[in-house]
């Protein structure tokens, strides 16, 4: 049996909950200002993944990476959803 589907299924799903969480939290408590470390370690995430030979731990580096990478501009646009009244201001 393959399990990796699986366990790449899992652990993509509970890191989108918790980088959308991290998001609308962390633009509540330090500002948007942050976005780009965000994009930074998704880059090098993204990179950390050509170089490892394990397959399973390279896609969840991968994966991960542009989860990060996607995330550091959704933290701007948190900033506008909050300007507009759709999330409470910090």
């Amino acid at each position: 049996m393959q399990y990796a589907g699986i366990i790449l299924g899992i652990i993509t799903f509970v890191m989108i909950g918790i980088l959308h969480v991290a998001v609308v939290k962390i633009e509540r408590i330090w500002g948007a200002h942050l976005w780009p470390w965000f994009v930074v370690i998704g880059v090098l995430m993204g990179i950390g993944s050509l170089f490892v030979d394990d397959v399973l731990v390279s896609a969840l580096l991968g994966i991960n990476g542009f989860m990060f990478a996607w995330s550091g501009p959704e933290l701007k646009k948190q900033k506008e959803r909050v300007a507009q009244g759709y999330y409470h201001e910090h």
